[in-house]
């Protein structure tokens, strides 16, 4: 019964550090997209 405990609290942290990363991935991404816009002197279409 411990064990299913410590695993709900694993997997509930894991999940959320994998979430993050996927979140802050996407972020740089569209800074990315932004930059290369930008430095190419092209109008962002959305």
């Amino acid at each position: 019964m411990i064990g299913f405990i410590v695993g709900l609290f694993v997997g509930a942290f894991l999940g959320v550090v994998v979430m993050c990363c996927c979140f802050v991935a996407s972020k740089a991404d569209d800074e990315m997209e932004k930059m290369k816009t930008d430095t190419l002197g092209e109008k962002d279409d959305r």
